[in-house]
């Protein structure tokens, strides 16, 4: 009866040991439970949908951790991508290599993020899972659900204002954007990498229709162009320099 016992206080240790998860999602010391949905309806000033996140390792042991991405409801007009440790291009669903996560302890931040790009005529919700797990328990894995919405709301304020897609797309070496702006408006251009870091900003002379610009300075990538008009992000655009 005693051995039984002491079996059965074991096995219960060590089956709370096993589901015990080993990664929780957080930001700023907020903890998202498992599966909780998480919604994003406001862009930031570069018109980019955009969730910061952190990961805690809650074990005392380091960890090697990968990020994978499930896409539960899409649209089309609308490109999704993730960061962990560095920017993925789109197509990518699972971090190509683990990033450490130290014993018990949290990622800085910046490390991780999840983005969507919507077109400027495209609105709606789009539903992303993420995952996070060491690489060599992928079953003890984290999840959590993102809902990125763009609201048609206040689409009006902005219909005055025409601002193409870029061509060609891909870019090689020149890239060119259609424009219609009021003459008496003030409006550049800021152009961002997938980091969200500024890479260039030109200004925009109203009585003209294109913009060019040399991409040849640029890396391969995708990019974000955004219009400014009396220092409002009104219109963004997305084009890929590839040489």
């Amino acid at each position: 009866m005693i051995k039984k016992s002491i079996f059965t206080m074991l096995f219960l240790a060590v089956m709370g040991w096993v589901s015990a998860q080993s990664l929780q999602f957080e930001w700023d010391g907020h903890v998202y439970e498992e599966g909780e949905t998480v919604v994003c309806n406001s862009p930031n000033e570069w018109g980019e949908y955009l969730l910061d996140m952190q990961l805690r390792n809650l074990t005392g042991q380091d960890l090697n951790v990968l990020v994978e991405k499930e896409v539960i409801e899409d649209l089309d007009g609308v490109m999704n991508y993730f960061c962990w440790g560095n920017c993925f291009s789109p197509t990518v669903i699972v971090s190509p290599n683990p990033v450490p996560v130290a014993a018990n302890s949290v990622t800085i931040e910046g490390a991780l993020s999840f983005h969507a790009m919507f077109d400027d005529d495209v609105f709606g919700k789009v539903q992303v899972k993420y995952s996070a797990y060491d690489e060599r328990h992928p079953d003890d894995a984290v999840t959590i659900n993102v809902v990125f919405h763009k609201s048609g709301e206040g689409v009006h304020e902005v219909a005055a204002v025409r601002f193409g897609q870029a061509y060609p797309n891909p870019a090689s070496s020149v890239v060119n954007f259609d424009y219609n702006v009021n003459s008496s408006d003030k409006a550049s251009v800021s152009i961002y990498n997938l980091l969200g870091q500024e890479v260039m900003n030109l200004p925009i002379n109203t009585l003209q229709d294109r913009l060019s610009f040399s991409v040849s300075d640029l890396n391969d990538g995708i990019y974000f162009c955004n219009l400014f008009v009396n220092g409002c992000a009104l219109k963004t655009e997305k084009f890929v320099v590839k040489k």
